[in-house]
């Protein structure tokens, strides 16, 4: 089967999947598994110099192969397991309210695809590395869970697309690009920056700015 042809595949089974059953297997090529490697045995090395404790520890639990891409299914059985999360196939990134109103829920939606070699340091939309890398690691830890279920019921309660907007901006400076200061020094807790060689590698000279909620 051709690439586009797998990566078809994919993208159907994502459309077709519903919620409640379960999550289809995925295939990958050649490529992708090796795309992964590299990727993951880099960013698994950075990670013990810039993530943050919460992040190491959940990697611990949610162990992620080594030489090939995961499967969606295997992850999301494990965060069940730990914190009663479970991922969801999707096609893409999703409009507001259909990406944050599930995380209420424990569902958090994931794409199956994968980067291309060209964006093998940074991509700059969601992959199947910063859905896992990024996101899924951090949803073994139960407060980062919790807080991930918190931003789904915000998004549920508010009622105007100004209130959706801010609370997508805090998500985004909290649990996409996010950092803590641990024994001095910045720590990543930002799906973005954890599943980005790029992003990591730019931390120790990056202009860092405090966020403060209603700035």
């Amino acid at each position: 089967m051709a690439d586009l042809d797998i990566r078809a595949a994919r993208e159907r089974a994502s459309r077709a999947h519903r919620r409640g059953l379960p999550v289809p297997a995925f295939t990958y090529t050649r490529e992708e598994d090796a795309l992964w490697s590299r990727v993951f045995s880099t960013l698994d090395g950075m990670h013990e110099e810039f993530g943050c404790a919460s992040y190491l520890s959940a990697a611990r639990r949610v162990p992620l192969p080594t030489h090939r891409v995961p499967q969606l299914a295997d992850v999301s059985r494990t965060l069940h397991a730990l914190t009663g999360f479970q991922l969801a196939p999707a096609t893409g990134s999703l409009p507001g309210r259909q990406f944050y109103g599930p995380l209420a829920d424990g569902t958090l939606h994931a794409t199956p695809n994968v980067r291309p070699t060209a964006e093998e340091s940074f991509s700059p939309d969601p992959d199947v590395i910063h859905e896992l890398v990024g996101h899924a690691v951090m949803l073994g830890d139960p407060e980062f869970a919790d807080l991930y279920r918190l931003f789904g019921r915000a998004i549920n309660h508010a009622d105007s697309a100004e209130a959706c907007t801010a609370i997508a901006r805090v998500f985004w400076f909290t649990m996409e690009v996010g950092l803590v200061a641990e024994k001095g020094r910045p720590r990543a807790t930002g799906a973005a920056i954890l599943s980005s060689v790029g992003e990591m590698n730019s931390l120790a000279d990056a202009d860092l700015r405090s966020f403060r909620v209603g700035e």
